[in-house]
């Protein structure tokens, strides 16, 4: 199953092709310049017995090397995080799409967020008494070409 964290070490591996740093840090405690901070948003998770359905928005600062003087730097970085998650973003062995990216600059910050939506297979399925029965893959498939 993708986890939280394949989803985060996922858009940081797309941010280190930038070479700037990606702070993990509460950026309230004080932080280098430039850098990313990323966070995930509005984490939603529902399920059946065969499946798991999880949404979020991803969330990404990125603060100037300037606070005061920023403008073109904002624009360069609008466009290079356009290009790093352009249409997908591949975690693990998986694609998820990237449809729509928003940016907006707010004192200074440029934030660039986008929504992440998937379903992931469960690998067992839980029984009445709280144990695991792991699923079995199927060993053969015969079908016929009906005639009409």
């Amino acid at each position: 199953m993708i986890t939280y964290k394949d989803i985060r070490f996922a858009i940081n591996q797309q941010l280190k092709k930038t070479n700037i740093e990606i702070t993990s840090r509460d950026v309230t405690e004080g932080f280098n310049r430039p850098s990313f901070f990323v966070q995930l948003d509005n984490n939603v998770r529902s399920a059946d017995e065969n499946q798991v359905h999880k949404s979020m928005t991803v969330q990404i600062y990125y603060f100037p090397t300037d606070r005061y003087e920023y403008s073109i730097e904002v624009l360069d970085m609008q466009e290079t995080l356009e290009g790093l998650f352009d249409l997908k973003l591949a975690v693990k062995d998986r694609f998820f799409n990237v449809d729509e990216i928003l940016m907006d600059v707010v004192d200074g910050v440029l934030s660039c967020s986008f929504d992440l939506e998937f379903y992931d297979g469960r690998k067992f399925t839980y029984n009445v008494d709280g144990t695991e029965t792991p699923f079995e893959p199927m060993e053969e498939l015969d079908f016929e070409k009906v005639e009409e």
